[in-house]
């Protein structure tokens, strides 16, 4: 594939992204961005977002029960979302063996999702 343009929106939808730490969704990356930049389209930061994952440049989460949310953090990690609120963390990733039954499939990857209470979901459960 032909590399794509760096466009200033690609740099500030990259930067936006990176910035936010939140695990964010298209819906949200487009509202941050439309602080600084008002002329900015849902459909092209929804697109950039598109390119930046197909670039290996930020992740496509599906996590369980949600929509795909996005992470500016490529690097090998793991995932902890709340059962309760819905925030999601990194958390680092630890070692697993591959399966030595695949069921007849062909692995290309795995992703690894904890569940939990965040810390200010267990504080307001502790009220």
């Amino acid at each position: 594939m032909a590399a794509r343009r760096n466009t200033p929106q690609k740099e500030i939808i990259r930067h936006t992204l990176r910035r936010m730490c939140c695990h964010p969704t298209a819906v949200a990356v487009f509202e941050e961005v439309r602080r600084d930049h008002p002329t900015i389209s849902r459909s092209t930061v929804y697109r950039v977002l598109g390119q930046l994952t197909e670039e290996g440049e930020i992740l496509r989460l599906h996590l369980s029960g949600e929509g795909e949310r996005y992470d500016g953090n490529t690097h090998r990690h793991n995932h902890v979302r709340c059962t309760r609120c819905g925030a999601v963390a990194d958390i680092p990733a630890v070692e697993m063996d591959e399966p030595t039954e695949t069921a007849g499939y062909l692995l290309t990857g795995c992703a690894v999702e904890y569940a939990g209470v965040c810390p200010r979901c267990r504080a307001a459960l502790d009220c």
